[in-house]
């Protein structure tokens, strides 16, 4: 390779926008404004957890303060005694319209029966809701929704 070539080679690259070679869109910009104009009510069935089902504990990002993109997910998966996580039954839905995000995060994650962790995940600003599920070797479903703002 010739120092010219180089050169231009190395040009190009520092203007790559910094995070994005990385990053993946967990939400696109489309399904949150079709989901802010939907109407917001559960519907005639709102999914709750069942009796001993698994935890799911957000560890990440704080439902409390506004984030910044990239969004890092982190989970904890909790069974109750005798029962073990079942990592494959992991869920993810999107708003109130309920986009099915699953293979969006579990291919850009590393899941097991301990939890989730995903980073550099592009999500529009605004404020977002998503419903978390997971169940345990004896088929009880654990639920979880948390909202968060993305500043």
């Amino acid at each position: 390779m010739n120092r010219r070539t180089l050169v231009f080679g190395l040009l190009a690259i520092s203007y790559v926008k910094p995070g994005n070679a990385a990053g993946w869109t967990l939400i696109s910009k489309e399904e949150f404004e079709r989901d802010s104009a939907a109407p917001h009510s559960r519907g005639p069935f709102a999914p709750t957890a069942q009796s001993g089902a698994p935890l799911i504990e957000i560890e990440q990002p704080d439902e409390t303060k506004p984030i910044k993109v990239p969004v890092t997910i982190r989970l904890r998966f909790l069974p109750q005694t005798g029962a073990a996580i079942d990592p494959t039954s992991f869920r993810a839905t999107y708003g109130w319209l309920a986009i099915d995000i699953t293979q969006r995060i579990i291919e850009h994650a590393q899941v097991n029966a301990a939890g989730l962790s995903a980073s550099g995940a592009d999500i529009p600003p605004g404020h977002h809701k998503v419903t978390l599920q997971i169940a345990d070797n004896v088929h009880r479903v654990g639920i979880r929704t948390f909202e968060f703002t993305v500043v």
